[in-house]
């Protein structure tokens, strides 16, 4: 399989591909809080899109991600409650692709800038809930790697996210996998 797809991944087709001026990503994967934040939140899920926009002839660009995450309460088993956290957030990155000496469908990167997020937090019991919904802001930092597999390009992306809030800081390291187009 390899000696198949390695032909492939050294095409000028796939560099350009990996250079596209614009392109829009789909994402979805794991999201694991961290710090105090893992204290009563499960690992989650996180879903979302980007758009980049890469200057020519230059390794810079900028990356504008939206995305939606959930996390379940630990400990609530056996005492009728049940919780969550949700966020919905926003990205704004400037985006450093490594460049490679050769033709290749791989292209690392970098990538960091100030996170939005609004979140909400929910504890139902029976037929009640209660809901509590902030807005706050933060950073991101963190890094991955595109690879373009004939006209399709793959990205994995693990980053660093952390969001000021009234009672402390939410931390969480979202891991995600993405088609771009």
């Amino acid at each position: 399989m390899l000696a198949v797809l390695l032909p492939l991944a050294t095409t000028p087709a796939v560099a350009q591909k990996l250079s596209s001026p614009l392109s829009f990503t789909v994402f979805a994967g794991a999201s694991i809080p961290i710090g105090d934040s893992s204290d009563g939140l499960n690992t989650g899920y996180t879903i979302g899109a980007a758009a980049d926009l890469r200057a020519p002839a230059t390794p810079l660009g900028g990356r504008l991600e939206g995305s939606y995450s959930n996390w379940g309460a630990k400990g609530l088993a056996g005492s009728g409650l049940s919780a969550d956290a949700s966020e919905f957030g926003a990205n704004l990155n400037l985006v450093l692709w490594f460049p490679m000496t050769a033709p290749t469908s791989i292209s690392p990167y970098v990538t960091a800038g100030p996170s939005f997020s609004r979140f909400k937090g929910t504890v139902s019991s029976g037929g009640a809930s209660f809901s509590q919904t902030e807005n706050h802001w933060g950073f991101n930092a963190g890094g991955g790697v595109d690879i373009a597999i004939g006209e399709l390009a793959v990205r994995v992306d693990a980053r660093y996210k952390r969001i000021s809030g009234d009672n402390g800081n939410f931390q969480s390291i979202p891991v995600t996998f993405g088609v771009r187009f």
